[in-house]
């Protein structure tokens, strides 16, 4: 399938509250935004449901081939992207080596090839390779775009990243340095980043440690980095992922278990600071999240959880004078044989069939570390943000200025409803919710015509989340792409090729300008899957307008809806900039709505039986009369409407059907609601309207087998069920 944007006055429709048949491949913010078109794809002829197969993917713009790290022969695969044709898509692309690197190095007992990095100032590519011995130093390997050995430098342990400065002059890897075998039984290496000056005369690798750090333990604590209880900086801390500056003056390092970034400065090679993230607060408004694995339905909430970015890839973007950096914030625990930085909490219960379940949620073991902050009692450390940031490169260190926050669960529930957070080992909705989500995995840059976007890649749903760059303190979401097939189970080992793509790993960007095609390239390494996915990007994307409300992200699953009833005056503000997406609707609010919709027709002197509960001056009491008058609603009694009263489903239900018959809309249609375990709670009023809404898709189930009448509507939903209203009348 390739549907393509959802237009204002379309339908966004919720899981749980409304539901879709059809699953869209690319979820656009608006008309004409640029979808990302697969137009190739290349398949390593392997896969497996634990991953590390196409892993980390490089492309050269001189001889339009990318290296991928093929980790399940621990071989480079060379593959050729010449020939490659705009706007075509399903062009296959060929191995035309699968290099064995692993014999290069004489003496070097090859364990792991975990990362490549192509330096197209100097035509070589760069590939890191970890020694067979955990606790032995690995190498930093420099090869000729045809694969043939250059020369190779001594690393840290574990080098698990590698990369160029932007002029060639450096190249870097990121060593890990992770107790693999445990602490009691293992050794816990010094994480480190080792430097080469490839414009020296005799090359050497400077291998920079954390050791200056351990007399600032202290500090480091206070200021929220995240250590080991027990354990100092020089080994406790993890470098994951190096970004260089464009100056190719200074690298900043991921220490994805700390939830900092270290930043190092590469001719003096000295760590300069080492920067806490923060933490995200997931009881505010816009960070909303799905903990509960347990009640299988997309049901975002705010909870009494801080969210530990721990990013993963990242990197930077540079507008102006200011210097940004980009976190794909995916979390990791630390888990080593006997020893685990992780434990689980229990949240509340869900009841089925009878049957009482826990529901448990994965959270850090506070007894474990130390930098967290203090926080009330009940309020638990959830690994990840389920997001991607933006941090402003200043004198002081790292300022937040963007976070994504509840968008990534927020659009995939919208496109996937019955597969949100899905993992990439199996197609089971909320599979992840308990456990990092949709788990952000890299991010990259590119420009598209002058406009700059970054690309988030999800490891466990898949896909990639486009937003627009141009006022990074206000990045847009433009897209949701994802090319996996959820309809095909997985087997029992590995994939079916009729999966797609499963599992983004890493991602590579190609400028137009070196492009094959003419056109923007995203270049996506795909690990259970084993396969590489070519995106064009060949539009420019234009993002959604704003709205004044500072709780209605662009990106989040309702904006559309919220922007179509904004816009059209039905539904107004709750004060100081505030929509209320998760707020409670009245009676009164949705009569007055229905009543806008009708242009806010003016009553006669004498409105017909006016209930006692509602004053003809009141801000909703035009409306009500209205409705009245026009049967469109009875009351709570002959003589009270209850205008303060929340808005149950059935009655939301009856008001809309008796809507659409004032407006003499199509009311043939009638859903069979006997599958539905509470159809018998329906009141007798509302059963044929809650036989129609349904049969028309304005309102189905909670979840497969429960419709809630009693419940209610948040004011989100109900803006959502209107544009879809608007669109089925349009079509009467």
């Amino acid at each position: 399938m390739n549907h393509r944007g959802t237009k204002r006055g379309a339908a966004l429709l919720l899981a749980g509250l409304l539901s879709v048949g059809l699953v869209p491949s690319a979820l656009a913010a608006q008309d004409n935004t640029p979808a990302l078109e697969k137009i190739a794809g290349y398949s390593t002829g392997y896969s497996d449901q634990e991953g590390g197969v196409a892993e980390i993917v490089a492309y050269s713009q001189d001889n339009q081939k990318c290296y991928l790290v093929n980790g399940r022969e621990q071989k480079l695969d060379i593959v050729s992207l010449a020939g490659l044709t705009a706007g075509e898509g399903a062009q296959s692309l060929t191995l035309e080596q699968r290099l064995d690197v692993s014999q290069m190095i004489p003496g070097f007992a090859f364990g792991d090839l975990t990362s490549v990095a192509v330096d197209p100032v100097h035509d070589r590519v760069a590939v890191a390779v970890q020694a067979e011995d955990y606790a032995a130093k690995g190498a930093i390997l420099l090869l000729n775009y045809d694969g043939e050995y250059l020369a190779h430098y001594p690393a840290g342990v574990q080098p698990d990243n590698v990369t160029f400065s932007p002029d060639g002059r450096y190249v870097l890897s990121a060593n890990e340095g992770e107790p693999r075998q445990g602490y009691e039984n293992g050794t816990d290496p010094q994480g480190s980043v080792t430097i080469v000056d490839l414009a020296a005369e005799t090359p050497a690798p400077n291998t920079v440690t954390f050791e200056a750090f351990d007399a600032q333990r202290e500090a480091l604590v206070a200021g929220n980095v995240l250590l080991k209880q027990g354990r100092n900086p020089s080994t406790d801390l993890e470098p994951e992922y190096i970004a260089v500056d464009g100056d190719s003056t200074t690298a900043y390092v991921a220490l994805q278990e700390a939830n900092s970034i270290a930043v190092l400065d590469l001719a003096s090679g000295q760590f300069t600071g080492v920067h806490s993230l923060g933490f995200k607060d997931h009881s505010q408004p816009g960070n909303e999240l799905d903990a509960n694995k347990e009640d299988k339905q997309a049901k975002l909430q705010n909870e009494a959880f801080m969210g530990v970015y721990m990013p993963d890839g990242i990197a930077l973007y540079e507008a102006g004078s200011k210097t940004f950096l980009l976190t794909a914030n995916e979390g990791d625990a630390s888990e080593w044989e006997e020893y685990a930085n992780i434990t689980t909490v229990v949240t509340g219960t869900v009841e089925e069939d009878g049957e009482t379940t826990d529901v448990e949620v994965e959270v850090l073991d506070k007894t474990k570390l130390d930098g967290l902050p203090a926080v009330e009692e009940g309020t638990h450390f959830t690994l990840g943000g389920r997001s991607f940031s933006l941090y402003e490169v200043t004198q002081d260190g790292l300022t937040q200025v963007f976070d994504s926050g509840s968008d990534f669960e927020s659009i995939t529930a919208q496109a996937y409803p019955d597969h949100f957070n899905a993992s990439n080992k199996n197609n089971k909705l909320d599979s992840r919710s308990d456990a990092k989500g949709p788990e952000p995995e890299s991010v990259t840059v590119n420009l598209v015509e002058g406009k700059p976007y970054a690309y988030v890649g999800l490891e466990r749903i898949g896909g990639v989340m486009v937003y627009d760059l141009s006022d990074p303190a206000h990045p847009a979401f433009v897209e949701y792409v994802n090319t996996r097939d959820f309809s095909v189970d997985f087997p029992e080992a590995g994939t079916d090729p009729a999966q797609g793509d499963v599992s983004v790993e890493g991602m590579c960007a190609v400028p137009a300008s070196a492009s094959p095609t003419g056109q923007a390239l995203l270049l996506t390494a795909n690990e259970v899957s084993g396969t590489v996915a070519v995106f064009q990007h060949s539009q420019q994307a234009e993002a959604p307008a704003e709205l004044p409300f500072t709780d209605v992200a662009q990106g989040a699953w309702y904006y559309d809806a919220v922007a179509y009833a904004y816009e059209n005056g039905l539904m107004a503000g709750m004060g100081n900039d505030l929509f209320l997406p998760n707020g409670t609707t009245t009676r009164a609010q949705l009569v007055t709505i229905l009543h806008r919709l009708e242009g806010a027709p003016a009553l006669g002197d004498n409105p017909d039986d006016p209930f006692s509960d509602v004053a003809a001056d009141s801000w909703y009491g035009q409306a009500v009369y209205w409705a009245r008058e026009k049967g469109i609603v009875k009351g709570i009694s002959d003589t009270a409407f209850g205008p303060d009263q929340a808005l149950t489903r059935e009655q939301m239900a009856a008001m809309l059907h008796r809507y659409a018959q004032y407006k003499q809309a199509d009311l043939s249609a009638s859903a069979d609601l006997s599958g539905y375990t509470d159809a018998g709670q329906i009141a007798n009023y509302a059963q044929a309207a809650m036989a129609w809404t349904n049969g028309t898709g304005l309102i189905t189930g909670t979840s497969a087998t429960t419709l809630s009448p009693k419940g209610t509507a948040t004011r989100a939903q109900v803006a959502t069920i209107l544009q879809r209203m608007s669109d089925l009348f349009a079509q009467a």
